[in-house]
């Protein structure tokens, strides 16, 4: 009697235990015959041991299922609240400058926020994304009728398969070759300054594929991400930058990507990158009337303009060069506007060169780093509306006119300590050299980067 409680507590222990397996079923089952066969178990209790052992497994399935649905439900749920259909994101850029008194025109030493800048981007449905920004800092040209409003636009992803990602709204014109502000320089780069509209940025419509068109592309090039592509139409950006006229302005861009990989957009390498280039150009068209650069005799003879860029991008671990050419071209049809040397001509021409090259050093798994950087600029500039390049002084003095130059050269050296993904302190010496009508003299400007 003792052996048969035993044998069969144990058995039913087994056989019902969570750790069961398929082929532990067989290897039970043949240990029942047994005991039956010995007399020790009768055909009635290997039978009922049989069915608990079944029902015992069966709770446990239906059991484990349920765990299973709540985890399920519970990952749902968290991936829900970590990435939302909005994200609030921003970047705010403090800046110490220094540029000292010469000739007796007097320097400046002082503190200012560069940029603060706030956004909003997200999805609103199911393939229908949107951008918002504002610059809450003082030192960024606005748009009219949207003071310091950057980025509004609305993209839609439906035909990203086949023509690209269509973007409607206030956003940067095609030909602009990197996103905003991720730099090696503090500065503005004199190709960038060329550009059509405020900051690079105007309102209309747009189709992009590929990352020449960042931020508001979300489609990959084609060919295996070889070709790039934008092309738009927005509301003609007189030359004043901040304001729109009655024409409208096209303008289509081309990027050439051979290795089928993009080079980063950050001229800073902190992680070890592949080898690989890019190049490309853009061209955009428009009319203007009404500006700073139409002071026409007679009066009422518009401008027919004309943008070209050029750009190229080189990267290898963690070297990173670039070139880029942008020229501006303005003719006054029947009549004649002023240039910044304030002569009337029949026609305006201007022209940028950037040309740089960055090393970084990564000294832990955790993004901490620094690099350098050297740049060299030309302008040669005769529109009114694009003048005064590299004004490092802050106020509305005298003094910043006198320093501010439309034709000459800079050469720039830059340090930079990454502290991690989103703080970078950025350290700028540069030597300002006009071509006529100024001296040459350096500056110093230190900023702190952070974004969020």
């Amino acid at each position: 009697m003792v052996i048969r409680f035993v044998a069969l507590a144990s058995l039913l222990l087994f056989v019902s235990g969570p750790l069961l397996a398929d082929a532990s079923h067989a290897y039970a089952d043949a240990v029942l015959d047994a005991l039956q066969k010995k007399g020790i178990l009768s055909a009635q209790e290997v039978s009922a041991i049989k069915k608990t052992a079944a029902d015992a497994e069966k709770k446990t399935v239906v059991a484990q299922g349920t765990e299973a649905t709540i985890t399920s439900q519970t990952i749902e749920s968290v991936k829900s609240s970590i990435n939302p259909k909005f994200k609030v994101w921003g970047r705010l850029q403090p800046r110490y400058t220094f540029v000292p008194s010469e000739q007796g025109l007097e320097g400046t030493n002082s503190f200012t926020l560069r940029r603060a800048r706030f956004g909003l981007k997200g999805y609103v449905a199911d393939k229908i994304g949107f951008r918002y920004q504002y610059e809450a800092a003082n030192e960024v040209p606005g748009l009219s009728n949207a003071t310091n409003l950057l980025d509004a636009w609305i993209r839609f992803e439906h035909f990203e398969d086949t023509l690209g990602t269509l973007t409607v709204g206030q956003q940067f014109i095609p030909g602009y070759t990197r996103r905003p502000q991720v730099t090696a320089s503090v500065e503005r780069k004199f190709t960038e300054y060329m550009t059509p509209g405020a900051a690079g940025r105007g309102r209309g419509i747009t189709l992009r594929r590929g990352d020449y068109g960042l931020p508001e592309s979300h489609a990959p090039g084609l060919f295996g991400n070889k070709l790039h592509y934008s092309v738009g139409f927005f509301n003609g950006p007189d030359l004043a930058l901040n304001n729109d006229n009655n024409d409208t302005l096209f303008s289509v861009g081309i990027g050439i990507r051979p290795t089928g990989i993009s080079p980063s957009d950050d001229e800073y390498q902190f992680k070890e990158g592949p080898v690989t280039y890019g190049f490309g150009g853009a061209y955009s068209v428009s009319n203007d009337s009404g500006t700073l650069d139409t002071r026409f005799q007679p009066a009422g003879v518009r401008l027919d303009n004309q943008w070209y860029s050029l750009f190229a991008d080189v990267q290898g671990h963690r070297w990173r060069g670039w070139l880029s050419w942008a020229a501006f071209e303005s003719d006054a049809k029947g009549g004649l506007a002023n240039n910044t040397d304030g002569n009337l001509t029949d026609s305006l021409s201007s022209s940028a060169l950037t040309l740089g090259i960055s090393r970084s050093y990564q000294l832990n798994a955790e993004n901490l780093g620094f690099a350098w950087a050297m740049q060299y600029q030309h302008v040669d500039n005769e529109h009114p509306s694009r003048t005064m390049f590299f004004r490092p002084l802050t106020g509305r003095s005298e003094d910043e006119v006198a320093r501010g130059m439309d034709q000459g050269d800079v050469y720039q050296a830059m340090l930079t300590w990454q502290f991690d993904n989103n703080v970078r302190l950025i350290n700028e010496l540069s030597y300002y050299s006009p071509t006529e009508g100024g001296f040459s003299y350096p500056a110093f400007i230190s900023q702190l980067q952070i974004d969020f």
